[in-house]
């Protein structure tokens, strides 16, 4: 049972009057350790977390290779494509497998409702029904076989794209600043000057760039850093030691990045290539061995520069078993250089857990704006009490008032001891009282017994001690002194002065 608020007079607190809101803060970038929170497993043991694991990647590389399978038939152009991955993944953490909207939904749904938004947001207008249309085209061989885009097969699944479509523009926060990284890397790469081996680097560059949309990185860096990445990967890929020579003499501060961000980017695309090689671009077109050289060489400038492996960490757990194709395996001891470092998750990390609240869900884009109208609400609502006080004389009735003291004037503490004496007296008091009551009854059955006898004797008339009667005006004189008969003289009067001198 909730108690109901008071004020300091004791009166109910009157209604506040509406909720004032919600307010979810836009944030375009997630750290590592937020994207780990978000996927963590709370239940099951170190393997079935593990699977669970592997079935999670398994569907982020599904959904952004059916975004660029569709977007490739449809003819979009490459930043659709990169807004709608970032749709997919930011729908993805917000609602992660096991939850209630998680289960609720297909990868495919899902991936398809990204896409409608981001042609919606980049102006490259497409209906659900095309969409779903190119999707299901795309698995057929024959021409006969395909389906228009006014098909009715295509009307419930298209109702449900149009549902979730709400869910992805909740998870983005109605954020609709996008970022083309193609273009950072062209302007990059033009600043690296003109030739052959520019072009063949910034030709690998750019498709680099399309396969790091699977992975999260888009989600925790600029633009900037992604194509700073691209471009040194390509470089070392192709073994182009001028070009990459000159991209390390530019300035990074002036790109609004850093060699740590650089770096963590390049391994995340490292690690797809290595543990994913057939569901990139890239991956299928060189060796393992090509990768896992440019691998030990990052690892080894981590090793010797100190840069962690995470720019923003979470606190490192105790190995659990991972999964390789399909298999469980032991984790394997970390790379040199790979050292995390254990960093607190950051206030500007977005929360991407629903918000139980009964008030409206508003979003901002200005986080300043946001608090400033958070501070100005909670004062509004802000409760002051005020603590005081008084002691209250509480009157005594005067059977049950104690005798005055002659110590100090009474406290507060004294006056509950003498209220506390005068509970414990009371139970005496009316025992006492019961006892003289009960008294009194009997004495009273006792005068009813007696009143009978009283009357009875009235009727029969007076006796004496003897039993003999006499009458009420006939004087009592039955004593032997006052015998006349038998003293054969008459009674001296008192005042004779000779009675009273015999009788001295």
């Amino acid at each position: 049972m909730v108690s109901q608020k008071r004020m300091s007079n004791g009166e109910p607190k009157p209604p506040v009057g509406p909720h004032p809101s919600t307010i979810r803060v836009s944030a375009q970038y997630v750290s590592q350790a937020g994207v780990e929170q978000q996927l963590a497993q709370t239940t099951g043991d170190a393997q079935e977390r593990s699977l669970a694991e592997a079935k999670e990647d398994s569907l982020r590389l599904q959904g952004v290779q059916w975004i660029d399978v569709v977007r490739r038939a449809l003819h979009l152009p490459v930043r659709t494509y990169t807004t709608a991955c970032t749709y997919y993944h930011k729908f993805r953490l917000a609602h992660p497998p096991g939850t209630t909207t998680g289960d609720g939904y297909l990868w495919s749904d899902a991936a398809a409702a990204s896409l409608l938004t981001a042609c919606k947001m980049e102006d490259t207008l497409k209906k659900s029904r095309e969409v779903l249309a190119a999707s299901y085209n795309l698995k057929v061989s024959a021409a006969h076989e395909q389906l228009p885009a006014d098909d009715p097969i295509f009307e419930q699944p298209s109702r449900i794209v149009i549902g979730l479509e709400r869910l992805v523009l909740e998870a983005g926060s109605f954020d609709f600043r996008s970022r083309a990284p193609h273009q950072v890397l062209s302007k990059i790469g033009r600043s690296l000057g003109k030739g052959e081996d520019v072009k063949k680097v910034h030709d690998l560059a750019w498709t680099a760039l399309t396969d790091i949309y699977r992975t999260f990185a888009p989600l925790k860096h600029t633009a900037s850093t992604l194509a700073f990445a691209t471009l040194e990967l390509a470089a070392r890929l192709s073994a182009e030691e001028a070009v990459l020579q000159r991209l390390q003499q530019v300035s990074m501060p002036a790109w609004q990045t850093s060699r740590a961000e650089i770096m963590e980017t390049e391994l995340d695309s490292l690690d797809l290539y290595i543990q994913h090689t057939t569901s990139s671009i890239l991956g299928t077109r060189y060796s393992l061995d090509d990768f896992l050289r440019i691998r030990l060489a990052l690892n080894k400038e981590c090793n010797d520069k100190s840069i962690p492996r995470y720019c923003m960490a979470p606190t490192p757990q105790a190995p659990t078993s991972q999964v390789q194709n399909g298999h469980p395996t032991p984790v394997s001891p970390p790379q040199p250089g790979s050292t995390q470092q254990s960093l607190q998750i950051p206030a500007s990390a977005p929360e991407y857990a629903p918000v139980v609240g009964t008030g409206t869900l508003r979003f901002m884009l200005n986080p300043q704006l946001a608090k400033n109208e958070r501070d100005q609400v909670e004062s509004h609502f802000k409760e002051e009490w005020e603590e005081y006080e008084e002691e209250i004389e509480v009157p005594i009735p005067r059977s049950e008032r104690p005798a005055p003291s002659t110590g100090p004037p009474s406290s507060r503490a004294s006056s509950r001891d003498r209220r506390t004496e005068v509970k414990r007296e009371e139970p005496e008091k009316r025992r006492a009282i019961d006892e003289r009551r009960e008294l009194d009854r009997v004495r009273e059955r006792d005068r009813d017994r007696q009143r009978p006898r009283d009357r009875e004797r009235d009727r029969d008339g007076h006796r004496d001690r003897h039993g003999r009667r006499y009458d009420d005006d006939r004087r009592r004189y039955d004593d032997r002194r006052y015998d006349e008969t038998r003293y054969g003289e008459e009674r001296r009067p008192r005042e004779d002065r000779r009675y009273r001198d015999e009788r001295r």
